[in-house]
């Protein structure tokens, strides 16, 4: 696995968010046909300035590096609930090697530090995603029309026997 740092996204860095995220649908295949990117880029920008700006509560964007090389995308929204991943992209050429999961088992630790949930959605026609976060030990929680929801729980056995 390659060494990677997570530092938090400044205004600097909203254009390469975008187009990580860009970059990283299109290598799945994942882009509609009717994609109208610069609308698109221009909402998601918007949208994403918002977010680095810190207008969203309990939500932080980070730029994912390795080396001196931004390679991904990191948004967690924190409540006194759960962690959730709230988007994680990385550049299809440091996908599948091991930083999206290493970045999720850091996450998941987090939230069993607190003993809280770590919740994310995977779109429905995202089923690489979505075999990887079952692997880790997320489950299905719910669904919507576009996507599912999932739950990684911390054990609840604290290793104390029973009273």
């Amino acid at each position: 696995m390659l060494s990677y740092r997570i530092r938090p996204a400044t205004a600097v860095d909203v254009e390469f968010l975008v187009d990580v995220v860009i970059e990283a649908t299109r290598a799945q295949g994942r882009l509609p046909n009717d994609f109208d990117e610069p609308h698109w880029r221009t909402d998601f920008g918007e949208t994403t300035m918002e977010q680095v700006r810190g207008a969203v509560p309990g939500s932080t964007t980070s730029v994912v590096e390795v080396g001196d090389e931004r390679v991904g995308r990191l948004r967690i929204t924190r409540t006194a609930e759960s962690i959730e991943l709230s988007g994680i992209q990385l550049r299809p050429v440091f996908q599948r090697r091991g930083i999206g999961t290493a970045i999720i088992e850091d996450l998941k630790a987090q939230a069993a530090a607190v003993g809280i949930p770590l919740d994310l959605g995977v779109e429905k026609d995202n089923p690489d995603a979505r075999k990887l976060y079952e692997r880790l030990g997320f489950v299905r929680v719910s669904e919507t029309g576009q996507e599912y929801r999932l739950r990684w729980s911390p054990r609840l056995d604290t290793g104390s026997p029973p009273s």
